[in-house]
């Protein structure tokens, strides 16, 4: 049985500034998420965590860094772990793409749609369930720290739980939250979801619409 701890990026630029990051370069933490990871260390200081692997994106890099440091682990990078590419919606603003046609498609049936010059939502979840499985058989006594984005997230516990892809949506994942994952090769549990595991100025921080990626909200990245 392998854990997974997956822990989605601090407080980004692009959810200060509401817009769908994707795979954008050049995005990094926010104010406030430079104050999250400065909790990170003490708040995961616990964890037993066996090696680390991290989505290749600035946000997530920068997230872990001071951790990985602390739990003297090296950081791998695997690209399955990136956001997903929105295409041409990526760098749109949230407000705006909430009120096109395609955004109802994206909430009650994304097995049905692919972003224009960009992924589908059956490729992403393909690409999620290959990594799990490889960790899972590479390693199955270890428990693994996974730097990630909200949509990978989501679709993690919803392949974990076989809720199945069009109900990924129902799936809330705030900045720098915590969900903890098993798999084997006869079993999948969700131990726990969207943890809140460290504060700002003392006070848990409250996302706009809990935080959600393409679930509605304006906090996303």
């Amino acid at each position: 049985m392998t854990t997974f701890l997956l822990l989605r990026h601090a407080h980004s630029k692009a959810n200060s500034a509401g817009i769908l990051a994707g795979q954008l370069e050049g995005i990094g933490l926010s104010k406030d998420g430079y104050a999250q990871v400065e909790k990170l260390s003490t708040a995961l200081n616990d964890l037993k965590i066996d090696r680390i692997i991290s989505s290749p994106m600035q946000r997530c890099l920068e997230t872990v860094e001071n951790l990985a440091k602390s739990k003297k682990k090296r950081v791998s990078i695997d690209k399955r772990l990136i956001e997903m590419n929105y295409g041409s919606w990526s760098g749109e603003k949230l407000s705006k793409l909430s009120r096109m046609k395609d955004w109802k498609v994206i909430q009650s049936k994304p097995s049905t749609f692919r972003f224009p010059k960009g992924e589908s939502f059956k490729e992403l979840e393909a690409r999620i369930e290959s990594l799990l499985k490889q960790l899972s058989r590479k390693y199955p006594k270890e428990t693994i720290l996974l730097i990630t984005h909200g949509d990978i997230v989501k679709i993690a516990a919803s392949l974990t739980v076989g809720s199945g892809l069009d109900n990924f949506q129902k799936f809330a994942v705030d900045p720098c939250s915590l969900t903890t994952i098993s798999w084997s090769a006869k079993s999948r549990t969700l131990i726990s979801f969207n943890q809140k595991i460290v504060s700002i100025n003392g006070k848990k921080r409250k996302t706009r619409r809990s935080g959600n990626t393409l679930g509605g909200s304006k906090d996303v990245a």
